[in-house]
């Protein structure tokens, strides 16, 4: 025992200590020891050495609380009566008739913490089971979602294509449509609800299990047993979750043709010119932009204008133009948007067919972009990679040789910016200086020859710098500096 622990003494005579009982709470000499554990079940008391060093003796959350009728330690737990007792209550009282069912309360906390531990195990892979569903669940809405708008739109384009179909059956499909999308939904929606509840008790009866784990003995044996409890109910909730039916994710809507021409009285084509067709391999999409060419339409009486209009998912189309060239140009468009075109030729008559073409504008991704740098610098021992200045760390990036120094991010096309992230660069501070590139500015070019400063580099160490610019739209962007030149961030907004 060590200069710094307290000697103790037997509890059954004066001689010095050398064992420790937990159930007892009590120190026995060599002799008191073996007495006092001779009893079969006492032999299944916990005793340690005081001489061992590494081992605590004494917790005050392991202090075991007395026996109300023999003031002895609550040491035993009973099996078959299901609560605690002491080393007396074996000897005299009913337990008396259990010998052969008593465990130590230590070895009964253990086993339910054993459980408890696996219950909880369970729970976590259930978790991320239910995270999965989830997932499948928000993907099913969006498919039902889309499928829905695909729909629309064929009801759309099945009375466009007829001549004089009448609105009222164009509102009955599309309230059908609703109503069976309305179905589809409601029942996902109900999953996604049982699924939060299973999700909130899983998070609580995880809290509260975690929390039991912590808890001593005695308080762990009266909990464990209530969370075990409602975990194993769970349980059973979760098997009859795992067995509900499929749900479908899409939304199943017939049009009929027949049905609608049965509705439309005999009124001819004679005079109506036929629709132009697009030209598809010269439509071109751009960001902001849309290229459409059509076929000329050789009609007697002689066409005298096209009218191309625009719509989106809710088929609420404009006329954006009507002359007698057969291409046009759309601009001011929104990137990364599917656009509808509709054509037809006119000759003055109302009557029109015409032909239907999707189009969707170019995505803006900002993260695409081609890293080039003046120089490097070696003994920085920098990444100098494109997914280095995108990752957020502050310990990769790029740095640069001293000099008319440069690091550049150069778009496949122009796109609009707002603001930029740089930072610091932190690398080992005797070869390379967190303030390095300070003083810098950030330019923009539109023809990688001329170039345009908007914000200067003004470093914080760990901190993150963001230039507003206000929305300029550029291909190429460059830090610049006379000098070593670095950062750990180069994002664009």
């Amino acid at each position: 025992m060590s200069s710094k622990q307290q000697k103790e003494f037997c509890s059954e005579c004066d001689a010095n200590a050398a064992w420790y009982c937990v159930q007892d709470d009590a120190y026995f000499c060599d002799e008191h020891n073996i007495i006092a554990h001779s009893l079969k079940s006492q032999k299944l008391h916990k005793v340690i050495s005081i001489y061992d060093n590494d081992v605590i003796i004494k917790d005050e959350h392991i202090k075991l609380m007395n026996c109300k009728n023999h003031h002895m330690p609550l040491c035993l737990y009973c099996l078959s009566c299901q609560e605690v007792c002491c080393v007396a209550c074996l000897s005299v009282d009913i337990h008396k008739q259990h010998s052969d069912q008593v465990k130590s309360v230590v070895d009964v906390a253990d086993e339910d913490r054993k459980i408890l531990t696996e219950h909880l195990e369970k729970i976590q892979k259930l978790k991320i089971t239910y995270a999965d569903e989830q997932n499948e669940l928000l993907q099913a809405l969006r498919n039902i979602d889309f499928d829905e708008a695909d729909n629309d739109q064929a009801i759309d384009r099945e009375f466009d294509r007829i001549i004089a179909c009448t609105e009222a059956r164009r509102k009955v499909l599309k309230k059908q449509l609703q109503k069976k999308s309305k179905i589809c939904r409601d029942s996902i929606y109900l999953k996604q609800e049982d699924l939060e509840n299973l999700n909130a008790k899983l998070n609580r009866y995880s809290d509260e299990g975690q929390h039991v784990l912590t808890l001593n003995d005695f308080n762990a044996l009266s909990q464990s047993k209530v969370i075990i409890k409602k975990m194993k109910m769970l349980e059973m909730k979760n098997i009859e979750f795992c067995q509900q039916r499929e749900l479908s994710n899409s939304v199943l809507f017939h049009i009929s043709s027949q049905m609608l021409l049965d509705m439309i009285n005999i009124m001819g084509s004679v005079g109506v010119p036929p629709a132009p067709l697009f030209i598809e391999q010269k439509c071109k999409s751009h960001l902001t932009r849309l290229d459409i060419e059509w076929e000329l339409v050789d009609y007697d009486p002689p066409v005298f204008a096209y009218v191309l209009e625009l719509g989106q998912s809710d088929n609420n189309f404009i006329e954006v133009y009507r002359g007698l060239k057969t291409k046009y140009h759309l601009h001011d468009m929104q990137p990364n948007t599917l656009y509808l075109l509709r054509l037809h030729a006119s000759n003055g008559g109302e009557i029109k067919n015409t032909s239907i073409l999707e189009m969707k504008t170019l995505n803006i991704d900002l993260n695409n972009w081609t890293l080039s740098m003046s120089s490097i610098y070696p003994t920085a021992k920098a990444e100098n990679t494109h997914a280095s200045l995108l990752d957020n760390q502050f310990t990769t990036g790029a740095a640069t040789d001293i000099g008319a120094a440069w690091i550049k991010a150069s778009f496949p096309h122009p796109v609009p910016i707002n603001s930029v992230t740089i930072a610091p660069l932190h690398k080992d501070p005797h070869l390379w200086g967190e303030t390095n590139g300070d003083s810098g500015s950030l330019q923009y070019s539109h023809d990688n020859g001329t170039w345009t400063t908007v914000g200067t580099i003004e470093y914080v160490p760990m901190h993150h710098q963001k230039i507003i610019v206000g929305g300029i739209t550029a291909q190429y962007w460059r830090l610049s500096h006379d000098g070593y030149l670095g950062t750990s961030s180069f994002i664009f907004h």
